[in-house]
């Protein structure tokens, strides 16, 4: 008998903390801020507010998931229970393709930021990007707890720059900087379009709470320690967003740092000399954090799916020293790189990745519902006001996505429903072959059954054959005793 190797259960509320902040406190709040200014100038504050609350009512429907399935696989495990094996593959097919293209568009943010730092060619940073990369593969690999260890350090030293300029900028802040207008054309022109797409692009900074459910099964009492790191991790997030934005566009004049690849580094170094390469460095360290989680996370979503057989079974391997997905692990580095240096496109890869993780969010927030009504519990979310407000903002956002560009995602889409057929195909095969061979072991046992019950027929005929004639042989034995004595009897007569 093959035993089955499982996940370990080592990961307590600060990892699951740490993990959903590390990989929802990313490289977006070291550039959004000042881009959703330009949209919605001090009203993009409100865009901030708003974000952060879609955050929280997708966690909360992601926590309310947790609480009826506390499985490894999260968002797709959640779409997969409640709406079967089609949908179930949509929704992890899209999470994790988003989570592949998410570790691309890191390894080049990264490489962005290194050029603060270190003056080389791209191709070069990206290199050294993709060693790091590596590195953070080989780490998850020999196991979960060391990765989260890993990551939990990381998400710490990236909101230690980010409180510094929070706790600076408010000595600095000037309610004249905070209210400078808009400059974006487009916005100056419909102020309405420019608030919205602030929102836009405060929701892409405000992707990641999701991943706290992904190593469920690697998770100390996940029932109740998922649910909180959710809610958790958006709060603290949303804390930090709105702060950065208040303190980035209140502390300067922040029209002089629109046009900044680095402006959260260029406004920390206008405030104190030599706080700009702090500011720098956290950005560094965000990037480092949010790729590590990602890798982390996007094992266990192809491990689900290869569980429940809709997926190849090379993602479904653990290693059997570390417990981990390390066939997996590989796969996505290479899937990854090949990416980095096929797209060769920051902007194109980060649309997608935001495209692929809002679709699995949007299954989440209806399967919430349809668990609800399966299990006749509601743990968390006692209305359904939360999963209808949830659901429509992500069609909002898919619809916009999809508006930016529409074929690429379709192709991707089609090739991941080649991959479903073949899988359901040759699924449907195996058990049409495992039907005909239950068929034909059914009419051996039928055959060997009515053979044995002729044979035992048989048995009982001979049987009573020879009860018969051992009784026929007594009869004639007794015969024969009655035809000794005559004759004695008739020769003592004759004599007399």
């Amino acid at each position: 008998m093959v035993r089955r190797i499982r996940f370990v259960r080592t990961l307590g509320l600060f990892d699951a903390v740490m993990l959903g902040v590390g990989f929802i406190i990313g490289s977006g709040i070291y550039i959004m801020p000042l881009l959703a200014a330009q949209q919605a100038g001090p009203l993009s504050i409100f865009a901030w507010i708003i974000g952060g609350i879609f955050s929280i009512l997708t966690g909360l429907c992601f926590a309310e998931c947790a609480m009826h399935l506390p499985k490894a696989g999260g968002l797709y495990t959640f779409t997969h229970k409640a709406f079967g094996n089609f949908k179930g593959f949509i929704a992890g097919y899209s999470f994790w393709i988003g989570y592949i293209i998410t570790i691309a568009t890191e390894i080049f943010a990264l490489s962005w930021y290194m050029q603060f730092f270190v003056p080389f060619p791209e191709l070069w940073r990206l290199l050294i990007a993709g060693v790091f990369c590596a590195l953070f593969t080989y780490i998850n690999y020999r196991g979960v707890k060391l990765g989260a260890e890993i990551d939990d350090i990381f998400t710490v030293g990236k909101m230690v720059p980010l409180i510094l300029l929070i706790l600076v900028g408010i000595f600095f802040f000037n309610p004249g900087n905070f209210l400078l207008p808009a400059t974006n054309a487009g916005a100056l022109a419909n102020p309405l379009q420019g608030f919205m797409l602030a929102i836009l692009l405060a929701l892409w900074a405000y992707l990641g709470a999701e991943i706290i459910t992904v190593p469920e099964e690697e998770i100390k009492n996940a029932r109740k320690t998922v649910p909180k790191a959710v809610i958790v991790a958006a709060l603290t997030a949303m804390a930090i967003y709105v702060l950065v934005a208040f303190v980035s566009m209140g502390a300067v004049d922040w029209h002089n740092f629109q046009n900044s690849q680095a402006p959260l580094a260029d406004i920390a170094n206008s405030l104190f000399n030599g706080f700009g390469a702090i500011l720098a460095l956290g950005g560094l360290i965000s990037i480092l954090g949010a790729l590590n989680a990602v890798i982390l996370a996007s094992a266990r979503i192809s491990y689900a799916m290869a569980s429940d057989n809709l997926f190849p079974k090379a993602f479904m391997h653990l290693h059997k020293a570390h417990k981990t997905p390390d066939r997996a692990l590989i796969l996505h580095f290479i899937i990854a790189i090949a990416l980095v240096f096929a797209v060769q496109s920051f902007t194109a890869l980060a649309g997608l990745a935001v495209l692929f993780t809002l679709i699995p969010y949007l299954f989440t927030c209806a399967s919430t519902l349809k668990l609800q009504r399966k299990h006749g519990i509601k743990h968390i979310l006692r209305t359904p006001i939360i999963p209808l407000i949830a659901i429509i903002a992500c069609i909002i956002l898919i619809a916009y996505s999809l508006a930016q560009n529409l074929l690429a995602p379709l192709a991707i889409i089609a090739a991941g429903l080649l991959i479903y057929f073949a899988i359901t195909r040759r699924l449907l095969r195996n058990s049409e072959l495992l039907k005909i061979e239950n068929d034909v072991r059914g009419i051996e046992h039928k055959a060997l059954q009515e053979f044995s019950g002729i044979e035992r027929i048989a048995l009982e005929v001979e049987r009573k054959a020879e009860e018969d004639a051992v009784k026929i042989e007594n009869k004639l034995g007794m015969r024969r005793q009655v035809e000794r004595e005559l004759e004695e009897t008739f020769r003592k007569k004759k004599k007399k």
